[in-house]
């Protein structure tokens, strides 16, 4: 079978699912969080390490894999994930959002500030995105017939219509033409993809999901569910600055398509999956797919998860800065319950000692602990849901300190 969902349990007092994704590359439980791959490497982490935080798929970015290495170089490893030693499923990004949230407020022109700081300025028309590289200034155009074939050589299983996202920082007249043009770009997007077979470079089945745009506006929002689903889009993405921004505007995008997502198509919220609070909202709301950057980001300025039994609390956001002095003769490991190496094999003095020394070994063994923490996290939200218990288990995690 090339790709396939289906929902094994529903919550009976939420909209929340458990599920699983069949691709070319193997099986995803859901609801599931994707690490970011950007420029086909989890940051400080091997292959091994990423399966050993009990990842099951991770995120490429387009934008910079095209950029660098380059698709030449990705087409002789059939794929961004051969070519960094992953076996599991993929997915990409359509580049959309990289070059999009480079627009200067209140500008026709997107900015881009080269190496040598010498500014750069593009466009956007219907026709796509000109754009100038960030590593050496070379002028390109992403079309959506453009990133389709990307994507195609980057091989992912799950790709990503190309889209304009709309943000708080544009205009309302920069947002409404981006979110008529993104009807647009997506139908090509189909357009190319049906054309091409629905197939990566090496013939492998990708499924391509189309993007809901629209903000906290509900016409507009059902206005693009109803175009993807006309359409007949493997899957279905919702993006722009609501999801993930903060919980409570991240729900309400949400509760606009809640309910209207069929139970064959999974439902990825990208861009979110930096905390419990949010991910508990988005899969109270029929989320199937998370991909978030700032777990590992986080982790790499020292701020680590913590569980209810660490101390973890809505007040705190779950997390706890390792450079705090109080860590710095800690023998324990600085949680008393994760299974992750790093704090199985660590203590948290060490860990202190390591980040404040700006030590790389820090760096990875800090993103070990919050990769896995995520992944532990959705793993027991599966497993509330088939229980039938993942209103008390949301209810242990969120209540206020």
């Amino acid at each position: 079978m090339d790709f396939s969902f289906g929902i094994y349990k529903k919550d009976k007092k939420t909209l929340a699912r458990a599920g699983k994704i069949i691709t070319p590359h193997g099986e995803i439980e859901t609801p599931a969080f994707s690490p970011v791959a950007t420029r086909a490497s989890v940051r400080t982490l091997s292959p091994e390490d990423i399966k050993d935080t009990n990842s099951q798929v991770i995120l490429g970015n387009t934008y910079h894999l095209y950029l660098r290495p380059g698709t030449e170089i990705i087409r002789k490893f059939q794929g961004f994930g051969p070519f960094m030693g992953w076996n599991g499923p993929t997915i990409t990004d359509s580049g959309g959002y990289q070059i999009s949230f480079l627009w200067d407020k209140g500008k026709n022109d997107i900015k881009i500030e080269k190496e040598d700081k010498i500014g750069r300025v593009i466009k956007i028309t219907d026709k796509g995105m000109d754009f100038y590289s960030h590593i050496d200034g070379s002028k390109h155009l992403l079309t959506p017939e453009k990133s389709m074939e990307i994507q195609s050589v980057l091989g992912a299983d799950i790709i990503m219509s190309l889209d304009q996202p709309m943000g708080y920082k544009f205009t309302e007249k920069q947002n409404n033409e981006a979110y008529e043009r993104t009807f647009d770009w997506e139908e090509r997007s189909f357009l190319s993809w049906n054309k091409n077979g629905k197939r990566s470079h090496d013939g492998k089945f990708q499924a391509l999901f189309g993007i809901i745009q629209g903000e906290l506006d509900k016409r507009k929002r059902l206005r693009f569910l109803k175009f993807i689903l006309s359409l007949g889009f493997p899957g279905i993405a919702i993006g722009d600055e609501t999801i993930g921004s903060d919980p409570k505007i991240t729900a309400k995008s949400l509760d606009i398509i809640s309910g209207l997502i069929p139970d064959d198509k999974p439902l990825h919220a990208l861009g979110l999956g930096g905390g419990p609070e949010g991910i508990f909202e988005a899969v109270s709301r029929g989320v199937d797919l998370f991909d978030n950057s700032s777990v590992t980001r986080m982790a790499r300025t020292g701020l680590l998860f913590i569980y209810p039994e660490d101390g973890g609390n809505m007040l705190n956001k779950f997390r706890v800065d390792i450079k705090k002095s109080k860590f710095k003769d800690m023998k324990k490991p600085f949680s008393k319950i994760c299974s992750c190496y790093s704090c199985q094999n660590f203590s948290a003095a060490y860990l202190h000692h390591l980040t404040i020394s700006e030590e790389v070994l820090g760096l990875r063994l800090a993103t070990i602990h919050n990769v896995t923490f995520v992944n532990n996290l959705m793993e027991q939200i599966r497993k509330s849901i088939k229980e039938g218990e993942f209103v008390s288990y949301k209810r242990c995690w969120l209540r206020r300190a």
